[in-house]
């Protein structure tokens, strides 16, 4: 079965290019990024922008194997977002209630034993 796509001689070298200078500008925030979130959330997209350059890959070039290859990266970008976002857990203060660690507000004391000396 062959398909054929309205507009594909030029409408997957667009997307190709346009493919080019997302991943230069996620570049640069990988590179620039002021925190360490910042650059695991570039190389997610970064990989996802890889899983969509495979797609186009396909398309051009008429191989569906290439599609399977685009999923198995999807799955294991997937995997890997799982792993930033556990190693990334508890290091934000908006992670604890009030922004501290042991959910208290800040002037907020625990209780002081008033009986005196045991």
């Amino acid at each position: 079965m062959i398909v054929t796509l309205a507009g594909a001689g030029w409408v997957l070298p667009l997307a190709g290019g346009m493919l080019v200078i997302s991943t230069l500008l996620v570049m640069w925030r990988l590179l620039v990024g002021p925190s360490r979130p910042d650059r695991a959330v570039a190389v997610d997209a970064l990989t996802m922008i890889g899983v969509a350059g495979v797609a186009v890959l396909a398309l051009m070039s008429e191989q569906a194997v290439l599609l399977d290859v685009a999923i198995v990266l999807a799955i294991v970008s997937f995997l890997g977002s799982v792993a930033f976002a556990l190693l990334f857990t508890g290091t934000h203060s908006s992670d604890h209630p009030h922004g501290q660690p042991g959910g208290r507000p800040p002037d907020c004391r625990p209780p002081q034993d008033e009986g005196g000396e045991r």
